[in-house]
């Protein structure tokens, strides 16, 4: 098996993004098969991917969510710096990235975070539809389209029939979409290492409305039992359009993703907290920049 060498700088559609990582690229003397591409090429970075041994996201959290998604069939770790408003997983800002970069590549007190992700499948009713799967890291939601109804979806876990919702939306999360989508929809925010599947209905009506938290080998089956407009998102990213009678099915999927750390495990609180401005002041604050520590 060849050696993987490239490094790799994937951007946000920003042109402060854009201007980054080219700096990136120049600060690094990237030669080839190193490269510097849009997050929008995505048939390009997934071709990119088999020679690369990091991957390098500036952008928000839709950037990172692009660049896990490419690299994770590669086993390619992402280091993330976060031009967005939150940045859930990203680990750098842009003020630290011309300086700290070079360490993370380096390895020095660099550590592999693993987070779990969704295998989605769709199943079309009819046999002219096409089968369809999807890997996502934050989410999988079957939702209403354009019209103001609610949706119909009759739900089994591992075959055995749940309920019938009727809402908006259900969510079938990762713990790392625990704190995305789903968090706003009233579910529980999951430890980012958890391998668990969050379920979470979007304002159901005279049906289940409690948020589920289930084991990583359960199979979700979601379907579509309405008549109005029907589409599945993956990761906020991809929509498709579902017809009555197709079925979702939702798992944990066999690619993990990867991240590039330095902060102890233990800080994924500290970091939530500030990020989501639960302490007055602490969206603002700044992360000290410690090895191991930060």
């Amino acid at each position: 098996m060849a050696t993987k060498e490239a490094i790799g700088i994937m951007y946000s559609a920003a042109s402060d993004a854009r201007s980054l990582a080219e700096a990136l690229g120049g600060r690094l003397d990237l030669r080839a098969p190193s490269w510097v591409r849009s997050a929008s090429d995505e048939e390009g970075l997934k071709a990119c991917m088999a020679q690369t041994r990091v991957v390098i996201s500036v952008g928000g959290d839709g950037t990172i969510l692009r660049a896990a998604r490419a690299a994770a069939p590669h086993e390619v770790p992402v280091l993330g710096i976060n031009l967005g408003r939150l940045g859930f997983m990203t680990e750098l800002r842009a003020d630290e990235a011309l300086l700290g970069v070079s360490r993370y590549l380096r390895g020095e007190d660099v550590w592999v975070e693993e987070r779990a992700m969704l295998e989605a499948t769709l199943l079309p009713a009819s046999s002219r539809g096409k089968r369809q799967a999807f890997h996502a890291l934050n989410d999988v939601v079957l939702a209403r389209g354009g019209l103001p109804r609610l949706v119909h979806i009759a739900a089994e876990l591992n075959g055995t029939p749940l309920t019938t919702y009727f809402a908006d939306a259900v969510i079938v999360a990762t713990a790392t979409g625990s704190t995305g989508y789903a968090l706003a929809a009233g579910g529980p925010i999951l430890h980012a290492a958890s391998q668990d599947i969050v379920v979470v209905p979007v304002a159901p009506h005279v049906s289940l409305g409690t948020a589920l938290v289930l084991p990583p080998d359960t199979v979700i089956t979601l379907a579509v039992k309405t008549d109005v407009p029907v589409v599945v998102s993956v990761d906020g990213l991809h929509e498709v359009a579902v017809t009555p009678g197709d079925i979702v099915q939702v798992q944990g999927s066999p690619y993990t993703a990867r991240f590039l750390r330095t902060r102890d495990p233990k800080h994924f609180y500290a970091t939530l907290i500030q990020r989501l401005g639960l302490i007055p002041g602490a969206r603002n604050a700044q992360l000290s920049y410690e090895p191991g520590g930060r």
